[in-house]
């Protein structure tokens, strides 16, 4: 038999015996184990050291079980806020994880600030509603209420937090449940006419090349303005083909979707691209090439360098938009709405929109089928001569 696994010391007619297991000390005499107060061979001890050592052992890792699937202790809202910032945030696009934030940052001053830091267990739904009510009247920038748009988002996203917090088991129930959504008119997109459309693109290009491009990415192509337009590279131009790779995964960018996808150019973007690239695409910053289509062409001190990335033409669009005097409500995102109507309502594949704008669902572009109504002029045009001769004879 090997050595005993600890140390055996022999005293009269007793034994002393010491077990080292996972850092920790284990003593056995005649007082906790009469068996060694006998006079008992040294190999009948080595035996029973060997069983205790496995005894020990097994409930060495019996308690690290325990521990692992132990009630987690009492956790706060900031901890579970910090927690999702951690590990759930970073998958979501770029938007997405600052619509997140919009909603974190007032929630944290009501809850952290205001209610001292409840831990989950003690938040009910009357402290939903308490936020809710607080929001409403405490809009960061701006003036008057909040809308119930904005309360339905804020909703929203504290339901996704506290889901998770319960799938992590960290509390029992999702006490946004309990609170009923705000209600409010849905936003009804604003589909520019021909003559509007064409309005803002002259006012776009007005400002500048970067602007007029990033307008016609989104008219023409339908891109999303944040996770698609502005993450474009040179390398997802395909002018040879007509093609725009959007892609996701790319050093941790993801779209909204999650997925990559190739969405056709018209001819009157792909002209302008051809234009853009022509333009931007060899010019050196520092002695560097910008990998970017969307890039600043100049530095600002403290702000961004040369050749940077773009991350947002929100304030320069809606300028450009109001000069063009556009319908009341409009936003960036309703030229995607016009890409997709105009496409359904000239009778294209419902399945290759879908794949172009890279929906998930279909249900998703069918959705848009309301705003397309060109096809609804068949019910009431008449029909061609030609037409109604051949159904008269064929009757």
């Amino acid at each position: 038999m090997a050595k005993a696994p600890g140390t055996i010391r022999q005293r009269g007619n007793s034994w002393n015996v010491i077990i080292r297991l996972n850092g920790e000390r284990h003593e056995f005499g005649p007082r906790s184990e009469p068996f060694l107060g006998t006079a008992t061979a040294k190999k009948q001890v080595e035996e029973w050291t060997w069983r205790k050592h496995a005894e020990l052992k097994e409930a060495a890792k019996n308690a690290a079980k325990r521990h692992a699937f132990a009630e987690p202790d009492a956790v706060s809202f900031s901890e579970l806020l910090a927690r999702f910032r951690e590990e759930m945030m970073p998958p979501l696009a770029e938007g997405t994880q600052a619509a997140y934030e919009d909603t974190f940052r007032p929630a944290v001053e009501f809850f952290v600030d205001k209610l001292g830091d409840p831990m989950l267990e003690d938040i009910r739904s009357r402290h939903v509603n308490d936020y809710l009510s607080w929001r409403r009247v405490n809009r960061r920038g701006g003036s008057g209420p909040l809308s119930n748009r904005t309360l339905e988002k804020d909703r929203a996203v504290l339901h996704r937090l506290f889901d998770q917090a319960d799938e992590w088991e960290l509390r029992e129930g999702n006490p946004v449940s309990r609170v009923k959504r705000p209600k409010y008119d849905s936003h009804n997109p604003v589909i520019l006419d021909s003559d509007q459309y064409e309005r803002l693109i002259t006012e776009c290009y007005a400002h500048g090349p970067m602007l007029g491009l990033y307008a016609l990415l989104m008219g023409e192509a339908g891109l999303r303005a944040y996770s698609e337009a502005l993450n474009l590279q040179w390398d997802d131009i395909d002018l040879e083909e007509g093609f725009l790779h959007v892609r996701s995964g790319r050093d941790g960018h993801r779209t909204k979707s999650g997925k990559s996808r190739w969405v056709p150019m018209t001819a009157r973007l792909t002209r302008a691209m051809r234009d853009h690239m022509a333009s931007h695409r060899l010019r050196m910053y520092k002695g560097k090439r910008s990998p970017w289509v969307f890039h600043h062409t100049a530095s600002r001190v403290g702000s961004y360098e040369a050749g940077e990335r773009i991350k947002d033409l929100r304030s320069s669009f809606d300028s450009a938009a109001t000069r063009a005097e556009l319908p009341a409500g409009f936003r960036r995102h309703d030229l995607r709405h016009r890409r997709v109507t105009e496409w359904l309502g000239d009778g294209k594949s419902a399945a290759i929109v879908q794949e172009a704008m890279g929906h998930s669902d279909l249900r998703t572009t069918m959705g848009y089928k309301h705003l397309a109504k060109k096809h609804l002029r068949a019910l009431v045009d008449e029909a061609p001569a030609a037409e109604v001769e051949e159904e008269r004879g064929s009757a």
